[in-house]
This record gives C-alpha cells, sequence and structure tokens, in this order.
C-alpha cells in the first residue's frame, strides 16, 4: 500500500530532523557526537521517535531515516557516557534499526521510508558538505565509501520496509558520478539525488554549473526517480529550477520528478567552524507561503513528473504542517 504513493503527484516530505531535536527537544550535539543526528540511534531513541512521529502526524508522506550523517568512521569515533567507539558489527546494526523506527513514525499508516544518506563531507567534523572541501578524496574513495554505507541494507529484512533511497546535499559532479554508481547496488529500489547551492551563483561548491549537473544525474541507465536541490536558501529555488529544466531541454533528457526541500533559517547560516547558526532567522513571506509558491509555478509549468517538497535544516513540524494545508487548500 505504501509504494503506490510513490505515483501520487505531489508528496510532502519531513523536514529538519537535527536541528528540530535541538530547538525544540534540548539536544545538543558536539565533537563527542560526530554522527549528529543519528547519535540518537545510540542512546536515546525515544526522543527520536517522538521527533519522526511528529512529522509524519504533521502530514508527511516520506520519513527519512537518521541516518544522514551516519558512517563507520563517525560511529567509531562516538563516545557516549557508557563507552567510547562502536565498532563495525555494532555501527550495521544501529544503521539498520532506523529503518524501523522510520516506518513506526507512521503508526499503521501508509507512508514511504526513504533511507538517507548525506554527503561524504557531511560526516566530517567540521562539516564540508557546504564546501566539497575534501581534502584527498578521489571518486573512487567516494564509490568506496558509499558502496559500504549502503551495503549494509542490501541483504538485510530491513531493506524491505525501505521504498526509497536519497542521495542528500551533494556538493560536488564526483560525487554525483560516485553516488549514482554506487547505488546500483540496491537495484530495486527508486532513489533521489539532491545536491546544495549554498553560494550566490547557480553553481555547485566545485563550481559545476547546473547543465553539467543535469546531464551527469540524468544520463545513462536507471537515471533516479527524482532530482533536486536540498539545504538552499528558499528564494534561490525559482532559478535554479527554471535552469534544471532548460538545461534538461537543451540535451533532450527527460525530466523526472523534482525534489525540493529548502532549509527554514532565513537570514541564518551555519558557521562550520563554530558548528552553530549565525544571523538573523526572520524570514518573510513566511517559509511556507514561499514553499507553497515555487511548487504552484512548477506545477503550473508541467515540465516534471512530480514534486516532492518538503524542508531542511531549520523547518519544524509546524513548518510542515502548514505547507500541507496550503497544498491541501489549493486542490
Amino acid at each position: 500500500m505504501s509504494r503506490s504513493l510513490l505515483d501520487k503527484p505531489t508528496l510532502l516530505l519531513d523536514g529538519g530532523l537535527g536541528t528540530t531535536l535541538e530547538d525544540e527537544h534540548g539536544v545538543t550535539f558536539s565533537s563527542n557526537t560526530p554522527l549528529w543526528s543519528s547519535h540518537l540511534l545510540v542512546e536515546n531513541v525515544e526522543t527520536l521517535k517522538r521527533v519522526q512521529r511528529d512529522f509524519a502526524d504533521a502530514g508527511a508522506d516520506i520519513i527519512l531515516t537518521a541516518t544522514y550523517q551516519a558512517s563507520f568512521l563517525g560511529f567509531k569515533n562516538t563516545k557516549t557516557t557508557s563507552r567510547s567507539g562502536i565498532e563495525e558489527d555494532e555501527a550495521r546494526r544501529l544503521m539498520l534499526s532506523a529503518v524501523g523506527v522510520a516506518r513506526d513514525a507512521f503508526n499503521g499508516r501508509a507512508g514511504l521510508v526513504a533511507l538517507s544518506l548525506g554527503a561524504y563531507g557531511a560526516t566530517m567534523i567540521p562539516s564540508t558538505e557546504y564546501s566539497g572541501q575534501y581534502g584527498s578524496m578521489t571518486e573512487q574513495d567516494l564509490f568506496d565509501f558509499h558502496s559500504k554505507r549502503l551495503s549494509c541494507f542490501v541483504n538485510s529484512p530491513e531493506r524491505e520496509e525501505v521504498d526509497l533511497v536519497a542521495i542528500e546535499t551533494l556538493p560536488r559532479l564526483d560525487e554525483v558520478r560516485a553516488t549514482r554508481k554506487a547505488v546500483q547496488i540496491i537495484n530495486d529500489k527508486p532513489y533521489w539525488i539532491s545536491c546544495v547551492f549554498p553560494n550566490d551563483d547557480e553553481r555547485l561548491p566545485d563550481e559545476t554549473g547546473v547543465e553539467e549537473l543535469v546531464t551527469t544525474m540524468l544520463e545513462g541507465e536507471r537515471p533516479p526517480y527524482a532530482i533536486g536541490i536540498n539545504c538552499t536558501k528558499v528564494h534561490k529555488l525559482p532559478g535554479l529550477i527554471q535552469s534544471f529544466e532548460d538545461s534538461a531541454q537543451a540535451h533532450d533528457l527527460a525530466l523526472p520528478r523534482l525534489v525540493i526541500y529548502p532549509d527554514g533559517a532565513g537570514g541564518k547560516v551555519y558557521d562550520t567552524t563554530l558548528q552553530r547558526w549565525v544571523g538573523s532567522g526572520h524570514e518573510e513571506p513566511p517559509w511556507e507561503q514561499q514553499v507553497y509558491d515555487v511548487v504552484k509555478e512548477v506545477q503550473r509549468r508541467g515540465k516534471w513528473k512530480g514534486i516532492i517538497v518538503g524542508g531542511c535544516c531549520k523547518t519544524t513540524p509546524t513548518h510542515i504542517k502548514k505547507l500541507k494545508a496550503k497544498l491541501d487548500g489549493s486542490r
């Protein structure tokens, strides 16, 4: 029943898990918690369950697993009140447990679970998914990194509860190529790839332009179920989406579904050195109105097979509930 939702023209995604844990539940992250929101799988799973249930109750059709920043090195470097370091077998078990937590968020209702896999830079301290500065990492290294995480789920019983795979916040073209190749080991699951555009131009942090990005995302065998943009300011979306459309048309490529989940931080930006948000969070019109306007314009042009829309950093269950109300009211 849940998988049939994949054909729904508009799907509502959840919001910013890590920032909601910080802002509404008093969770603090530090260098001792290199897994960030995935740390709750280790020692605070009840709070994780509560937040994911809140997003589902707000109307989200898709819940992302709490595995965005999970990595074997991150587990090894994790420190808790009772232990220091988590070895690979236990790390694998904990990553798999995130699938059941996400499924339970729907409380028996139909819903989709997306396996969340962030960029390599999201697992670094400080995080570098906004800069793409990965040191000596090569494309082969990135393929190996993403393949190892994905391999946890290939032959597991939890695989059946995963409806699709979300490759998120990619800042580099070589990582787009590496993840497209790596995700083929779960070849029965649709997947999406979303990239981050933190700068003032329409380029990835590695200076890749939209046209080259779109062709890399879509050409070749088994292209993504959706492509798009996340963890990017809302006001950048209209121009970027238009450029995605123009690039696909220029190369005679069929557009799949669009996935967009911008941040809800307003004027705030994340300082990776200070490891906190700085600036003003005020935003007018409200986040949900801006996102709604983008969705309606995309639908009006009719270039995509459908749309997945939600929020990233600083978006809460309240944001998602308000966005759902606007989307429902327009039908």
